[in-house]
């Protein structure tokens, strides 16, 4: 077996089937054909040539017996290096695909598309246009429908996929001097041969769905797009995908993680910094601002923020405003970032010049359930059993105002979305070790204030990794 890289010539050549591709060359009249679609490549002699070119195209050749089989057939398979996604290994999707009995996968929503594929752009993440991912049981992946102007993402992301449908016009115009970069943008580009992005859907599910069992995730589509695909596809049997992919986001590999561990270390330390700069007459807004700069400073990109000052932490969420602080207010935070696409979610209540000992006692009732949830996880535990030690820890630890503590659950899980799951409560499943988890008792009383201890931690065999670390009694700035 012959393991060669493969050149911008193959790669151009091979795009319209995708990859991994199994190609048959006769050795006879020099015809290559892809029989999966019955199909000839065009240019068979540039293929040939191509074959073996040590250039960057990310690809390699796996020649079968230095490519003579039976008949005088040469046969290739042509496929990635590795896994083209840090976030999803190729092998959990094609067991999902698998165990569901899928053809094929489709992702629509932001989230999925990026953690399928390892790639977006801003005009599907700003601008709400549409992109869909998709994994074949068959051709493997990931295979991209994408605006034809973003090919620039698939670089900046680091992206490779096994092939590119892109759809609509661009307004970037070919100069006479370009780079190995700007020709990779350039063929994005000018491969679109769809007006819209059913059209190139529709397509790409026709390509690549070996049978007629396709699950879509409806999150990406609205209602007259989704009617529009359904009735171009006729004879094909679509199915809900979100469970899917749900459950192929619950275990957390390495480079999630890592992702996951800085993006919770920049929240942590960002609202413990802006705390360290409160001081009287500034407001909820002046405080939040600081976090969100810190956020920035250290490569974050701030994803939500609820902050209230005294009497307004009884409220759920709430928006930063012009309320002063004053001695003696508590403050409680509710917040996250984003690093490199994976968010972090934690709470901490603080108290500002002084604190009163009703508020230190609740605090610690409350710290004494987090406490309690954290030591019951580990691979393996029920949901409910972590639910029930936090929530049980609280009731007992001798508070009146807590006496019947009843949340509506105790935590989630966390990812590419503040909310992956599992949902701490009962019925929920059970925990595994690489799960990312955030912990969270919460206690909310109107006319008196309000507080969230929140933590995040990675599921180990035998318990956590904590990836930020709450005080176990009420915090006193300023």
């Amino acid at each position: 077996m012959v393991d060669h890289r493969l050149g911008d010539t193959l790669d151009e050549l091979l795009l319209p089937f995708g990859r991994p591709t199994l190609v048959h060359i006769d050795s006879d009249n020099g015809h290559a054909c892809v029989p999966r679609y019955e199909r000839s490549i065009p240019n068979r002699e540039k293929l040939t040539a191509a074959i073996g070119e040590a250039t960057l195209a990310g690809l390699n050749v796996l020649c079968l017996s230095n490519g003579q089989v039976d008949g005088g057939i040469r046969q290739f398979i042509f496929s990635p290096l590795e896994s083209p996604c840090d976030m999803m290994p190729t092998d959990w999707i094609e067991h999902a695909l698998d165990e569901s009995k899928f053809d094929l996968l489709v992702a629509s929503s932001l989230e999925n598309v990026f953690y399928t594929s390892g790639t977006y752009s801003v005009a599907t993440k700003g601008l709400g246009e549409a992109s869909f991912c998709l994994w074949s049981a068959d051709a493997g992946g990931p295979y991209l429908v994408m605006p034809a102007r973003e090919g620039s993402s698939l670089v900046d992301n680091g992206v490779d996929p096994a092939g590119v449908y892109p759809f609509g016009s661009s307004n970037i115009y070919r100069g006479d001097s370009l780079s190995s970069t700007d020709r990779r943008v350039l063929d994005v580009q000018e491969a679109g041969e769809f007006d819209d992005p059913i059209d190139a859907l529709s397509a790409a599910i026709e390509d690549l769905a070996g049978e007629s069992t396709v699950a879509v995730e409806r999150e990406g589509f609205d209602p007259d797009s989704y009617a529009r695909l359904s009735g171009a596809l006729e004879g094909y049997t679509l199915e809900p995908a979100a469970d899917v992919l749900h459950d192929l986001r619950r275990v957390k590999t390495e480079e999630e993680r890592r992702r996951l561990r800085r993006s919770a270390e920049i929240t942590e330390t960002s609202m413990e910094e802006a705390m360290a700069e409160l001081e009287p007459g500034m407001t909820e807004q002046d405080l939040a601002n600081e976090f969100r700069a810190r956020v920035c400073r250290k490569g974050g990109e701030p994803l939500f923020l609820t902050v209230g000052f005294g009497e307004r932490t009884a409220y759920t969420h709430p928006l930063p405003g012009d309320r002063e602080i004053q001695t003696g207010d508590l403050v409680r935070w509710d917040g996250g970032c984003t690093y490199e696409n994976y968010c972090s979610d934690i709470g901490r209540t603080y108290a500002f010049g002084s604190a009163d000992r009703a508020a230190e006692q609740t605090y610690e009732a409350l710290y004494a359930g987090l406490d309690a949830a954290l030591g019951r996880i580990r691979d393996g535990v029920n949901t409910g059993e972590v639910y029930e030690a936090g929530v049980t820890a609280v009731r007992e630890f001798g508070v009146d105002a807590v006496a019947k503590f009843d949340p509506f659950h105790l935590g989630h899980g966390i990812g590419v979305e503040i909310y992956d799951p599992p949902t701490i409560v009962p019925g929920a499943g059970e925990l595994t070790e690489g799960m990312v988890m955030c912990v969270e008792p919460p206690y909310n009383e109107l006319g008196t204030g309000g507080f969230l201890i929140e933590d995040e931690v990675v599921v180990t065999e035998d318990g956590v990794e904590t990836l930020t670390e709450a005080a176990e009694s009420l915090p006193v700035f300023g």
